[in-house]
């Protein structure tokens, strides 16, 4: 009994002592004194008898900060520490430091090059955002997490380095750097997050690492000064507008492992009249290639592009038969005012959103016998469609597929009544649920 009880006494004191596990599963030294000062420095000191670095008194150009402050090793630089310190030029940091704290570094206004390396695993969130003198940035190859907006707004920055610890570019970790060239990416960059790259309007060579796979919305969106592209081969998706508004970019080579292209992802590239690549590309969004002169330059009564996609429709309407083998119909015919009715091959397995958008004149369509999937707005604003034949392996119906379609009157349906319930069907679809609908008798 008097071994439990000291238990229960012994476990708070070394929890105290030693620090407890946070949210992430990572231990967090517990804090022994705060607010203790050497020099011009402000710090706090944890278990393990380490230094965090919280604050600066000085007005130093050349900041060198010490390995050891009494005895004890300096191996983080806490959140805002150095935070708007307009003095500073040239910074090196302790060789063991190990962390540098959210926006420690932000506002350093005459910060000119930063070389990240020693011991440095982690930098936090905006660390040395709106550093708007650095020109230079070299991030060693043992720094294994960059948080979000790192580096934003570091007007002046030119030429970034990243190195082969980090696996993901956060979200908007350069965005705004107006004067970023080059930058070139570390071996194990996996994942090139929202909006990294946003409004880099100099960004002009970009040296994708091999291990790329994701590049995601608005990653390289109003980067004018990119003229060409080529994806890696491991990079299997480009997200929503990531390449949104490059106005200078001129050619684009698509990875063999590409599988998926976002909405808008090239939309309003007005100089792009090259596309090579991306064979086995298997999904599309809306508008992808929207304001692209290589879309419009294309005469093939059908594009196809990819693994099947039936990515523009250049024929002159009427009665279309779409061929067969396409197992994707992209936004192809939207607006098309001179088509009256389609026939869809048993080959389609999805017609995705705005497909047949605003075919003022469309009265007629039927579903080949694999469709599963209708996309948001498919066919919206067909205000004379009044004859439809759906797919029995229909799984779901998009928002506002059938939206302003107020003609749609004769609807079958081959399967039973009790199948066509479980079909997903999103809002705005009160033409086709309120139609009379024609079921399987047998």
């Amino acid at each position: 009994m008097k071994f439990s009880k000291l238990c229960c006494l012994l476990i708070p004191l070394l929890l105290l002592l030693l620090g407890c596990s946070g949210g992430s599963g990572e231990v967090e030294p517990a804090l022994i004194s705060a607010d203790n000062v050497s020099g011009d420095l402000v710090y706090s000191i944890y278990a393990g008898n380490t230094v965090t670095i919280t604050g600066y008194r000085g007005s130093e150009q050349v900041l060198v900060l010490p390995d050891k402050i009494d005895t004890r090793p300096v191996t983080a630089i806490g959140d805002y520490a150095f935070a708007d310190q307009t003095g500073i030029v040239h910074l090196t940091l302790g060789k063991y430091v190990r962390s540098i704290g959210n926006y420690a570094f932000s506002g350093c206004e005459r910060l000119c090059e930063l070389e990240l390396g020693g011991k440095l695993e982690r930098v936090g969130e905006y660390a040395f955002s709106d550093c708007i003198g650095l020109t230079r940035l070299t991030v060693g190859d043992k720094v294994k997490e960059l948080g979000n907006g790192a580096f934003s707004d570091c007007v002046s920055l030119c030429e970034a380095e990243i190195g082969d610890g980090i696996t993901t570019l956060p979200s908007g970790i350069f965005v705004g750097c107006d004067s970023l060239v080059t930058v070139r990416m570390g071996k194990k960059v996996a994942t090139i997050e929202e909006e990294a790259f946003y409004q880099c309007a100099l960004l002009r060579n970009v040296i994708f690492g091999k291990s790329v796979e994701k590049i995601g919305p608005r990653a390289f969106a109003y980067c004018d000064g990119l003229e060409k592209i080529t994806l890696e081969s491991k990079i299997a998706e480009i997200s929503n507008e990531a390449f949104f508004c490059c106005t200078q970019l001129k050619s684009v080579t698509l990875g063999k492992a590409l599988r998926r292209v976002g909405d808008g992802a090239f939309y309003g590239c007005t100089s792009l009249r090259e596309v090579k690549g991306g064979e086995k590309l298997q999904q599309v969004g809306y508008s992808v290639w929207e304001g692209a002169p290589w879309l419009t330059e294309q005469e093939d009564s059908f594009l196809i592009i990819g693994d099947g996609i039936l990515l523009r429709y250049n024929g002159e309407g009427g009665e279309v038969r779409i061929p067969s083998g396409v197992k994707v119909i992209a936004d192809a015919f939207g607006g098309c005012t001179t088509l009256t009715s389609v026939i869809i091959p048993d080959s389609v397995t999805d017609i995705g959103a705005y497909a047949f958008y605003s075919c003022g004149s469309l009265t007629s369509v039927t579903l080949g016998k694999r469709v599963a999937r209708i996309g948001t707005s498919a066919f919206a604003d067909c205000g004379l469609l009044t004859q439809l034949r759906l797919s029995d392996a229909l799984e779901s119906i998009g928002q506002n597929a059938f939206k302003s379609c107020p003609s749609l009157s004769i609807v079958s349906y081959p399967g039973s009544e009790k199948k066509f319930g479980d079909i997903v069907i999103e809002g705005g679809n009160a033409a086709l649920t309120g139609a009379v609908i024609s079921y399987k008798t047998s």
